[in-house]
């Protein structure tokens, strides 16, 4: 929270996603990295709660702020939903391991459009 404040919302999203897919590659690896792929997973978690929020504000506005996090939250609602069958599947077929290679990839998936949405943003780089 300290150092956040002086970064755009997309730069606190983006490093974020990257925490998560990092702290995934580091949970398939042996010990003691795992624990490592723990912090950085639960890092990334914890920063993105606060940019899920800040980040529709910093590139909309607060005009219908409500609104629009009710239709981005859809999506992420029925994820939620469907995400313990897809993952009872999964690892019925193909274990724990191919569990966290499936994450890997959504996750990944994420970075990427995250990148792209901050290489379309407008904003100006802060300057310490």
């Amino acid at each position: 929270m300290i150092v956040g404040r002086r970064f755009h919302p997309i730069w606190t999203m983006v490093t974020s996603t990257t925490l998560v897919a990092g702290g995934l590659v580091l949970l398939r690896l042996h010990l003691p990295v795992i624990a490592l792929g723990l912090i950085f997973h639960g890092a990334g978690m914890g920063i993105m709660s606060i940019a899920r929020g800040t980040v529709p504000l910093a590139l909309f506005g607060a005009s219908d702020y409500a609104v629009l996090m009710g239709r981005l939250a859809l999506p992420s609602l029925l994820a939620q939903a469907i995400s313990p069958l897809v993952g009872a599947a999964v690892l019925e077929s193909g274990g724990a391991g191919e569990i966290l290679f499936v994450l890997f990839g959504v996750a990944l998936a994420n970075v990427f459009v995250m990148l792209a949405l901050f290489s379309r943003s407008t904003f100006v780089i802060p300057v310490p």
